[in-house]
């Protein structure tokens, strides 16, 4: 049964704010990135529709968005999430793909994806703004990566991703795309993962998988955030697509040592053939994505999107790591 959009608290901040300006439609609206993207539009006058299939999303959304509930899959609810605006944002996506069937997984990240570029170009929206990943390149890449380079997906989450990617160029004689390809995200919301490493180091069972010479791609939500802005608002950003990191090639062993640094306690020394690590892993509390991203090897060129749409990373790692240790000591009450 289609789900219908919820009405919006006539009372509710941003509403009044984005009157006359152009309108948002943010699906994946309840997720990390989406809220904080809906959040920045607001603030910048922007009227926003976001999409959630959480029930509970009217209650957490950011006060001003008008709130539809349903499936990314559920065309009607897309088709009215879509009328009257003028650019739109495609976050929803299942991302963790240990937790959803294959099946589920492409339904949603690719069929999903179709839906709404099929509302978009029936609603006359001039303007889709995609949400991909690195993980379309691979996990292991020698080479750095240029948004040029060959897609070599070694997972479902990267294969649905480039699948979806095809869809938006197969309609970009119809509808302007820009496609980003995001890197590892960390910030606010983003916490759970990154404590669990925290709290290895802090306890002396770290692990470096392999020699730990392994090149790690990260981002801040706030520079992922600006990305997408900055996509919206610069017309040379029209059918491109763009690598969106912070630019710097992290190591698994120096990421260890920076966070063994900011927690005071002793450098991880260990280590772990990636062999072994596949096996003891769940018992380790790993689940399958983030064993692959500390196992994940690549080196993301990000000139172009600095060259065409002037984007900067603010967000330093050592500030901001350090914010995120800070408060898992609070949560650990040490």
């Amino acid at each position: 049964m289609r789900k219908m959009p919820l009405k919006p608290d006539k009372g509710g901040k941003g509403i009044e704010k984005g009157k006359g300006s152009k309108t948002a439609f943010v699906s994946g609206g309840g997720g990390k990135v989406g809220m904080a993207l809906s959040k920045a539009l607001l603030e910048n006058g922007y009227k926003v529709h976001a999409l959630s299939h959480q029930k509970d999303f009217v209650h957490t959304m950011p006060a001003g968005v008008i709130p539809f509930v349903g499936e990314i899959t559920d065309e009607k609810i897309i088709n009215e999430a879509c009328r009257g605006v003028d650019v739109v944002f495609h976050l929803a996506a299942i991302v963790s793909e240990y937790k959803a069937p294959t099946k589920r997984l492409l339904e949603v990240n690719v069929e999903g994806t179709k839906n709404v570029l099929e509302a978009c170009r029936r609603n006359g929206i001039k303007h889709i703004i995609f949400s991909s990943s690195i993980d379309v390149y691979g996990r292991t890449r020698k080479e750095k990566l240029t948004e040029e380079s060959r897609l070599r997906p070694e997972d479902k989450y990267g294969y649905s991703k480039m699948l979806a990617e095809k869809e938006v160029h197969r309609y970009g004689n119809r509808i302007g795309y820009t496609i980003l390809r995001v890197a590892a995200i960390y910030g606010n919301g983003f916490e759970r993962s990154y404590f669990k490493l925290f709290e290895a180091v802090k306890d002396g069972k770290a692990y470096i998988i392999g020699d730990g010479n392994n090149s790690l791609a990260l981002v801040h939500i706030d520079d992922v955030v600006n990305a997408f802005m900055l996509s919206a608002e610069k017309r040379n950003s029209i059918n491109k697509v763009y690598n969106v990191g912070d630019g710097v090639a992290y190591t698994q062993s120096g990421l260890m040592d920076k966070v063994a640094g900011m927690l005071g306690v002793e450098k991880p020394r260990r280590h772990i053939s990636p062999v072994v690590v596949k096996l003891v892993a769940r018992s380790r509390g790993l689940d399958s994505d983030e064993l692959r991203f500390l196992m994940s090897d690549r080196i993301i060129d990000i000139s172009a999107i600095k060259r065409d749409l002037g984007f900067n990373p603010r967000v330093n790692i050592d500030q901001a790591g350090l914010g995120l240790v800070k408060d898992f000591i609070k949560k650990r009450g040490l």
